[in-house]
């Protein structure tokens, strides 16, 4: 009787190619809709416990991906943040095609990280494969920056997010409504910042709203401009002395 327990992680039925600049969670949802997995579900299978909502080792998402994991450090634009495997950086091409153009490199990249491949780039911006591909790998050659790859909540991201905040959702649960059901990058440790600041922020506001009505020391009486009636300074109440 065999007494060994069977590994952990092992390869999905359905192989994906990672996209050359995509970013892991890109490529994470990719991979779960190809099997029929809740993105959410396979993200937190790849963390696993303590970190549920962590960055996968690259290993485990190489073994769950049938890859190997120097195929995705490749192509994996923040393949970098994720913990495990550290191999050196290779050379740097010699021509640099964006010298003046750093902007369209940076659009280009800001395509590829949601999975669009290096020919659909090539064509839509009239290069070369060659050329899309040092937009894509140099900036994470020469770059040392090892944070995952996500959209800041701005927008209609913010928008959404303050949505789901007025439906009593939670961080954990806003996390997994954009994992699954739309196609933004958001980390659940943006989300939980994000979270703090708009209750600050609301909180700041009702406080405002609530001074605004009140009269500052030194201005006298006021008068509200609807009802005509006159408003007493902070603190003072009928039969009480002024202070001098």
């Amino acid at each position: 009787m065999n007494s060994e327990l069977p590994p952990r992680f092992a390869p999905l039925p359905v192989r994906l190619r990672p996209c050359l600049g995509e970013s892991t969670n890109s490529y994470i949802r990719r991979l779960a809709h190809a099997n029929h997995l809740q993105p959410s579900f396979l993200h937190c299978y790849l963390c696993g416990p303590p970190q549920w909502f962590g960055r996968p080792l690259l290993e485990h998402l190489a073994t769950t991906a049938g890859h190997s994991p120097e195929a995705l450090e490749r192509a994996l634009a923040d393949a970098n943040s994720l913990g495990g495997t550290n191999r050196p950086r290779r050379r740097l091409p010699r021509r640099n095609p964006f010298a003046r153009r750093q902007d369209l490199a940076h659009r280009i990249a800001q395509e590829a990280r949601k999975g669009t491949q290096i020919r659909t780039l090539a064509k839509r911006h009239n290069l070369r494969c060659s050329d899309i591909r040092f937009a894509l790998e140099v900036p994470r050659l020469i770059t040392a920056e090892t944070s995952p790859l996500t959209d800041p909540i701005t927008g209609e991201l913010a928008d959404l997010v303050e949505g789901m905040i007025g439906r009593k959702l939670n961080g954990r649960q806003i996390w997994t409504e954009l994992m699954d059901h739309h196609d933004y990058l958001v980390t659940y440790d943006s989300i939980r910042h994000y979270i703090r600041y708009t209750r600050s922020r609301t909180a700041s506001a009702r406080a405002e709203s609530l001074t605004s009505n009140l009269v500052g020391p030194g201005q006298g009486t006021a008068h509200d401009y609807r009802t005509g009636t006159r408003l007493r300074p902070a603190g003072f109440y009928p039969g009480q002395p002024r202070r001098k």
